[in-house]
């Protein structure tokens, strides 16, 4: 029964019979793992708060040939999300991006480009405001689902391969291919300059400087509608906590 210790982030926690937990957490050597938390869920469990979504812990664990659960020996937390002054719309966001990983992201399969895109992610929101969360947000769609290999190459038409940075707009299929004006004659859905000139700046910026600037709500809008169209296209449904992310947007709380 090898042991092993690494770095992870925690992405959810599941009740397990009255003790214990099982907890999903992306390991960086090892990808996405489910263990048990044994006594994790008693009054003075020695988990205290380190299984919480996106929670960056050392972690200890056991895995023992041919099974899926591994089991928790340690878990100490590096560094927190939840700090006693994070708002509803910070937590709203947390359990959003750590759905989208859980679906996104395959088991036991290291991702590096994966877990520094979530670390730096981390970092920036934990000095974001609310009400430019939405940004940070996009970017992390935009990039997760590029990584996953789901978001469509924007750079040429997918039927005549023509090179689409000189077209002032472009159309995108219900299978989300590009299409110049030539090949799709306006069917399909338009993705104006500003939203696509969004999804190049998401594409060659850290998400330090992607928030930084101002961005225009109405080109966020539409890199949203893109986004939320190929996760439900990946996932055949929508995420359970997008309701909640869209009822926490500033200015919609109730």
């Amino acid at each position: 029964m090898p042991l092993h210790e690494t770095e992870a982030l925690i992405l959810r926690t599941y009740t397990l019979k009255e003790a214990d937990k099982i907890c999903v957490f992306l390991a960086r050597d090892a990808g996405k793992l489910r263990g048990v938390a044994h006594g994790a869920r008693r009054l003075k469990s020695r988990y205290g708060a380190s299984l919480e979504p996106f929670t960056e812990v050392a972690i200890t664990y056991f895995q023992k040939e041919n099974r899926e659960l591994v089991s928790i020996s340690n878990c100490e937390i590096v560094n927190s999300q939840f700090k006693a002054t994070a708002s509803s719309e910070m937590l709203g966001v947390l359990h959003y991006l750590a759905e989208l990983v859980i679906e996104f992201i395959p088991d036991h399969e290291p991702n590096e480009r994966v877990y520094r895109l979530i670390a730096a992610t981390l970092a920036v929101l934990r000095r974001t405001p609310n009400e430019d969360q939405t940004a940070l947000v996009r970017y992390f769609e935009v990039w997760l689902l590029k990584l996953a290999g789901f978001f469509p190459d924007l750079r040429h038409c997918a039927i005549c391969r023509r090179d689409l940075a000189r077209e002032a707009s472009i159309w995108l299929t219900p299978e989300r291919a590009p299409l110049c004006m030539a090949c799709t004659d306006r069917r399909g859905e338009e993705l104006r300059p500003d939203a696509r000139d969004l999804i190049q700046e998401i594409l060659r910026q850290s998400p330090k400087e992607f928030v930084a600037a101002p961005r225009e709500a109405r080109a966020l809008d539409q890199v949203e509608a893109v986004t939320t169209r190929l996760i439900h296209r990946a996932l055949e449904r929508e995420l359970k906590s997008y309701e909640l992310l869209d009822r926490l947007k500033p200015g919609q709380a109730a």
